[in-house]
């Protein structure tokens, strides 16, 4: 039987543009910029956004903030993404 308390949460899931984006991970800038600059160069495309994002403030106004962000990537990519962090933190060639 299926335990409800073992069950994985539903990832976060919104719109951007047209194109249905989940939430891959959130974490320190300086980590959140290592891993997107991994998966840009893979070709997944990923959005992040800081804090400050919805409140319609360009962060180039901001500084530089080091704090915690959230990278999002296509849905359709979210496994690939996955993996390819994954193997990264192993240490495995991708």
């Amino acid at each position: 039987m299926n335990d409800p308390s073992k069950e994985e949460e539903p990832v976060p899931r919104r719109l951007i543009g047209e194109i249905p984006y989940g939430l891959l991970l959130s974490a320190p800038r300086v980590v959140a910029e290592g891993i997107r600059a991994r998966l840009e160069e893979r070709r997944i495309p990923v959005y992040l956004e800081t804090p400050f994002t919805g409140l319609g403030l360009p962060e180039a106004y901001l500084g530089t903030y080091t704090g915690d962000v959230s990278l999002w990537v296509p849905e359709a990519l979210c496994t690939e993404a996955m993996l390819i962090i994954e193997r990264d933190h192993q240490g495995e060639p991708s």
